[in-house]
């Protein structure tokens, strides 16, 4: 059973809003890695974070610890990094390393990297990816303790970086000169390692020298030596054992004296700094929490990170405007807040639509209202992370017509609680910009859709302005570069769109594209661009999936 998150029943929707360190504004880049990150289990959520949460969700096979494996790959990716000369880093350089000694373990990697690639995109890269999962492991395991903040920005490299992963066999000089060019000090090495240890263990199958593997063994066993017995939990055990000379640990008590890496890194500093892991959780906790960080943070000078992503209390999903002949338009969405497992059944939402000519409105006459409902005990609406101290979402859907005449530029968001038997409400107005609804370039969900068997068609139908004037309609699909790649560049693919005819007395006119995706689990992204003139008018990054199948 999922253990229920504590933010949202901690602070109100208004109080966290205004808890954020930079003022957020719909649309960011960083919204669909906010999903990614926050949106774990429930209705649509498909997410690297489902794999990991909670702890050891998902078995690759017996002996196998994901969370641990992709803390190894973001590892094994940053150790190429020279801090002092600014490059290497968190870059996805290990996909290009793996015929390297110091990167044993194929299938680890591999999986790791199969697994992320599925949410590559213009606004995902693969380095961003592979931190993530490191971060949503660490958070998983521990059950909430160590939530590391992330950060969004890093940059795929398009080749294997220098040698410099430290390896069992080497002397305690190398380590410690390895963990320097990385950013690390003595004791910071020994936090780390004991940090990188504490989940999963030594693969018999590709470390035979510290963990034999029997002749002609006919099982598929990894033949795995745990480095503790909570293997499945983030905790400093494997510190205590150490310093209480429990030796489940193969790297610092195994039978090849060459390779116990661990007890020399451990012993390095006369055991400080492990008695000091050993002696309490919390300084543990803490002390994994602040390397980790640095070391997912790791990155060549030139890239420069966001701010770490918050959870955003108030977030537009799946806009659409629909064009009748009627002279209406039809628009429909969804409103993610902040919410409770019990639900709120007292809440009211409500959407104000605000014209195209951006005229005030009030004064016009001319909004357009619409109520956003949800079923308060509905797990369809729902989302949420599989750990505490993450906020749930619930989706409420809206549905309104407003007149072609007026359209719709943006929109406003009013949600009213009963707070200590009192109504309050809270007005959303997107830091005073309104939430942008443009309605010049607009998809035409009922006449779209996405073939996700077969040939993976996309049939997109859009409905133009005409008064607009636009000069050319053209659209790109994402796809990557090869899915044989273990990290394939995103490229951008035009589509070619076809005018159609006119709607009848509606002052808009159809056109269509298709495109025939490639094999293959990825995220399908398409961006439609009209320009007039030097005038652009851009709506883009919409996921395929959002269409009827």
């Amino acid at each position: 059973m999922y253990s229920k998150p504590g933010f949202h029943t901690l602070l109100q929707l208004g109080q966290v809003a205004a808890a954020f360190a930079a003022p957020y504004t719909w649309p960011s880049d960083t919204d669909f890695l906010e999903s990614l990150l926050y949106e774990q289990v429930g209705h649509d959520a498909f997410t690297p974070a489902a794999v990991v949460a909670p702890c050891g969700n998902v078995v690759l096979g017996k002996g196998r610890s994901v969370p641990a494996e992709w803390i190894r790959t973001a590892y094994h990716d940053m150790a190429t990094a020279d801090v002092a000369a600014g490059t290497g880093g968190m870059d996805a350089s290990i996909g290009f390393e793996l015929d390297r000694a110091e990167n044993p373990g194929l299938a680890s990697f591999t999986e790791t990297l199969g697994n992320m690639k599925q949410h590559l995109t213009s606004r995902s890269s693969m380095a961003d990816l592979i931190a993530m999962g490191a971060i949503v492991s660490v958070g998983a395991c521990s059950n909430g303790s160590v939530l590391i903040p992330f950060r969004t920005g890093r940059v795929d490299a398009k080749e294997a970086g220098p040698k410099g992963v430290p390896e069992p066999q080497q002397e305690i000089d190398s380590h410690v000169s390895a963990f320097k060019r990385q950013g690390f000090n003595k004791a910071e090495m020994i936090g780390l390692v004991a940090c990188g240890h504490t989940l999963g263990g030594v693969h018999g199958v590709d470390f035979p020298t510290i963990v034999p593997v029997p002749v002609n063994d006919p099982t598929k066993d990894e033949h795995t030596q745990t480095f503790d017995n909570t293997t499945e939990k983030f905790d400093n055990i494997v510190a205590s054992d150490y310093v209480n000379n429990i030796q489940q640990n193969a790297l610092a008590f195994g039978h090849n004296q060459t390779t116990r890496s661990d007890a020399r890194i451990f012993d390095s500093d006369g055991k400080v700094e492990i008695k000091k892991l050993a002696a309490s959780n919390d300084y543990f906790l803490k002390t994994c929490g602040s390397l980790l960080e640095r070391m997912v943070n790791t990155v060549p000078k030139k890239v420069k990170l966001t701010p770490p992503i918050q959870p955003v209390p108030v977030k537009p999903l799946k806009l659409f405007a629909t064009i009748n002949s009627n002279g209406k338009m039809k628009l429909s969405g969804r409103i993610r807040l902040f919410d409770t497992f019990e639900g709120k059944p007292d809440r009211s939402v409500e959407i104000t639509f605000y014209p195209r000519s951006g005229a005030d409105c009030a004064k016009t006459k001319s909004c357009v209202q619409a109520k956003a409902i949800v079923d308060p005990q509905s797990w369809t609406a729902t989302t949420y992370a599989a750990y505490p101290s993450f906020p749930l979402f619930k989706r409420y859907d809206f549905e309104v017509e407003v007149p072609i005449s007026v359209g719709v530029s943006g929109f406003t968001v009013a949600v009213t609680d009963k707070i200590n038997g009192k109504f309050q409400t809270t007005k959303y107005d997107n830091n005073g910009k309104k939430f942008p609804f443009r309605d010049t370039l607009l998809t035409q969900h009922n006449l779209s859709c996405e073939e996700t068997t077969n040939k993976g068609l996309l049939n997109l139908t859009i409905a133009v302005r005409d008064d607009a004037k636009l000069d050319s309609v053209s659209g790109t699909v994402e796809v990557p570069s090869s899915l044989s790649a273990l990290v394939p560049y995103v490229k951008s693919v035009p589509i070619t769109f076809k005018k159609m005819r006119a709607i009848p007395k509606a002052g808009y006119s159809l056109y269509n594209a298709q495109h025939v995706y490639q094999p293959g689990s990825y995220r399908r992204v398409y961006n439609l661009v009209g320009k007039s003139g030097k005038t652009t008018e851009q709506s883009v990054f919409h996921e395929a999936k959002e269409l009827p199948n």
